[in-house]
């Protein structure tokens, strides 16, 4: 690898006009100066492109445009399949890198051919850029065993890679609008090593209404895992079954987890209370009826 290689920033865009100038900015900000940006716009209606004209004259910043809104992994893809430099990284349009980011990923590449991806630490930012958390959770994958064991999230952003290690993948499935970084991950843990890098390198914005990672989309995007971890057992022979179920199983917990919580505050609401007393006189007949009827004897 050159000693100074071109670093390319991946960014996915559809209707973060709001942000992604923050994004933007902390690129500019970087300590590592030798980076381009590839912007693939996924048919936005913000304000997004009054926002493009002003990064037209900077010859590092690329955008392109989708036809038609194709979703995050079609449009992920892209952004990999038109990047220049030897190492890539994305930068999701709502989020921000620390100025010390690709500095940090271009050493440790630079330091091991072997690897095929490097990541490090977040930290939890709200709209205003304040830090909320540093989540515990990330942390070196164990040499004897494999992300495909590990529980999703121990490798999250920010994550660079070797753009000769990408192309021997088959590449981000574009089928996968939520969880394509999961199955990238993946795929680059096949032909590579992966190191952990125990710093916090980036700002994952956590109070945006349109973000993919948020309400019900965490139980799609749970979907879209388990089947990036399936195709991954089928490349590696696996059985489906033995590594799958462990993950399903947990998820199935934490939803009945929630549900009961739900359930105790819907029991402890006034109209719940209320509704009860009302409906009270229907029940007891209710019960009368069954304890003394037998339907369809």
């Amino acid at each position: 690898m050159n000693a100074n290689p071109l670093f390319s920033v991946l960014i996915a865009n559809y209707n973060n006009g709001k942000y992604l100038m923050d994004a933007i900015e902390s690129v500019y900000a970087q300590t590592y100066t030798n980076w381009e940006i590839i912007l693939v716009d996924d048919a936005s209606t913000d304000n997004s492109k009054e926002l493009y004209k002003e990064l037209a004259n900077d010859n590092r910043i690329h955008i392109f445009y989708n036809d038609e809104n194709r979703g995050c992994g079609y449009t992920k893809r892209r952004c990999a399949e038109l990047a220049n430099g030897e190492l890539c990284g994305f930068l999701d349009p709502d989020d921000m890198l620390t100025n010390e980011a690709i500095e940090y990923m271009v050493n440790t590449h630079l330091l091991d051919d072997s690897l095929s991806m490097a990541y490090s630490s977040l930290a939890l930012i709200d709209s205003q850029k304040n830090v909320i958390s540093v989540p515990k959770w990330q942390h070196q994958i164990p040499s004897d065993s494999s992300y495909l064991y590990c529980k999703c999230g121990v490798i999250a952003h920010f994550v660079s890679f070797k753009s000769e290690a990408y192309k021997k993948t088959e590449g981000i499935g574009c089928e996968f609008f939520r969880a394509n970084d999961q199955d990238l991950y993946l795929k680059l843990e096949e032909v590579g090593r992966i190191k952990y890098i125990d710093k916090v390198l980036y700002c994952y914005r956590i109070d945006n209404p349109n973000s993919i990672s948020i309400g019900d989309n965490i139980d799609k995007a749970f979907l879209f895992n388990i089947v990036a971890r399936a195709n991954a057992c089928r490349r590696r022979g696996l059985s489906i079954e033995t590594v799958l179920y462990p993950h399903f199983n947990e998820h199935i917990l934490l939803f009945k987890q929630k549900y009961e919580r739900e359930l105790a505050e819907i029991k402890n609401s006034r109209s719940y209370k209320i509704g009860r007393l009302l409906t009270a006189p229907y029940r007891f007949f209710r019960d009368i009826i069954k304890a003394n009827f037998t339907i369809g004897k």
